[in-house]
């Protein structure tokens, strides 16, 4: 474990052993770090603004310069493509079709990178301030990428993009329900479930302890503060929606918008969250490998980053592929080249959008489907929250986590046998906090997971309704 790691961990653990005024101290400590954070993202949004009304022939020139630029790259300093120094000369040569050699590269598998990840990694010297993400594991098998503090902050800015387009202005407040941990999970009835941060105006919700009774709490936190955006996981908006519509509560305010990232947004969903909330919904489309993103704009339409990463498919350059294929175009660290995602990517590349933008149009990315689970006092938990337990677990290629009926959850691991035996008291220990020890939790070792047409096992079901 990185000593970036040991510090995050042992931060949590003393921030979950402070009283709640000392809690409310830390997250305004944290919001001075978002502020610092959000002035370098509105700069780096400012100087790829001509991006965004490119003529698409321009476009295309400048992800061919980036691609050139980025393969370049891997051959010579990235282990796993070393192999391919054939194509160096052509690569470099700024006339040649850099299309065409891309499609020469084999397509990788994200088992690959799990089982040898030093093998995808440049050996140029450079930075040691490396950033690790880690996917939330939603196929059941996360794995960490790795890339420096700048491409972090840039790729964090093409996200904050969706947040500008709709109208956030400095000193807006946010409210959250994107299962940030600011509520210690041991406290299972938590007097104030949630916490402020004046500093840079936001609210964070638990999602985790989110029932019928805090969620009535939430309202009247959200009507007392009446932030101008409201932030969250779509089910937990849905959670949270479905509550006030049981309990006939109607809003006094209405947000400028409704944010929601990370699950895709239901029609069902949309349907309940606009009823209640009253607020255009806007979604983001990335991924946590950090290789492409995709903003939605006031017409709706879901616009490409076009600087992140290249799909097979974007301009009609290469067949479309599904699962998308997609290559960096920004993390030299780890650049992967033509990587399967999980995700299928639907291009719309004779559209135009109402907005005045030319970045490429998408349509709505079917990431995840999956099921909210009932705990029998009637908690209701976000998948997304499920997901975060599995982050960091090793030699693991699928789980899915199905709660087979009232009070018991079932965990099916795809492993190896020792595999299996390593991670069961870790997964164990941490879904019985999850779920409050209302839950009985069972591991099973398995290959039997159903797969989507998208590649992808769904993750977490509900297998009692």
């Amino acid at each position: 474990m990185s000593r970036r790691d040991l510090t995050k961990r042992s931060a949590g653990r003393l921030y979950n052993a402070l009283p709640v005024w000392g809690q409310t101290v830390a997250v305004n400590a944290f919001g001075v770090r978002n502020l610092l954070r959000k002035s370098a993202w509105n700069r780096y949004l400012a100087s790829i603004e001509f991006t965004e009304r490119l003529p698409r022939e321009e476009q295309v020139e400048l992800v061919a310069d980036r691609l050139r630029s980025i393969l370049s790259h891997a051959v010579r300093t990235v282990p796993r493509y070393r192999e391919y120094s054939r194509l160096l000369g052509d690569i470099e040569h700024s006339d040649s079709d850099i299309f065409a050699i891309l499609a020469e590269f084999p397509i990788i598998e994200r088992f690959e990178i799990v089982d040898d990840p030093e093998a995808f990694q440049s050996d140029e010297p450079g930075t040691d301030d490396i950033v690790k993400t880690i996917t939330s594991g939603t196929t059941g098998s996360p794995f960490t990428t790795r890339m420096s503090i700048d491409t972090f902050t840039r790729t964090d800015a093409l996200w904050w993009r969706r947040n500008v387009w709709s109208g956030y202005k400095q000193g807006d407040w946010i409210a959250r329900l994107v299962g940030d941990p600011i509520v210690p999970i041991s406290d299972s009835s938590p007097q104030k479930p949630w916490r402020v941060s004046w500093i840079d105006r936001r609210l964070y919700f638990s999602t985790f302890h989110l029932n019928r009774d805090t969620a009535m709490v939430y309202v009247d936190v959200l009507e007392r503060h009446r932030p101008d955006f409201i932030m969250g996981y779509p089910s937990s908006l849905e959670i949270l929606s479905s509550f006030c519509a049981d309990e006939g509560r109607s809003l006094e305010w209405k947000p400028k918008a409704v944010w929601f990232s990370s699950e895709p947004m239901l029609d069902h969903q949309r349907a309940i969250v606009s009823r209640v909330f009253g607020a255009p919904i806007r979604g983001l489309y990335g991924c946590a490998e950090r290789l492409i993103s995709a903003s939605q704009c006031d017409s709706e339409g879901y616009h490409l980053s076009l600087v992140d990463g290249f799909a097979e498919g974007q301009f009609g350059i290469l067949p479309a592929s599904e699962p998308a294929l997609l290559t960096s175009l920004m993390n030299r660290v780890m650049p992967f080249v033509r990587y399967r995602l999980g995700d299928v990517l639907t291009f719309k590349p004779s559209a135009t959008c109402p907005c005045g933008r030319t970045l490429p149009l998408i349509e709505p990315v079917i990431t995840k489907l999956q099921d909210w689970l009932e705990t029998p006092t009637g908690r209701r938990i976000s998948p997304s929250a499920v997901s975060w337990n599995f982050q960091d677990l090793s030699g693991v290629r699928r789980s899915q986590v199905a709660q087979v009926d009232d009070g018991t959850i079932v965990v099916r691991i795809d492993a190896d046998e020792e595999a299996v035996a390593a991670v069961a008291d870790t997964i164990r220990e941490r879904l019985e906090r999850l779920f409050f020890g209302e839950m009985k939790i069972e591991i099973i070792r398995t290959q039997d997971i159903d797969m989507m047409e998208s590649g992808k096992a769904k993750f977490v079901v509900r297998e009692n309704r």
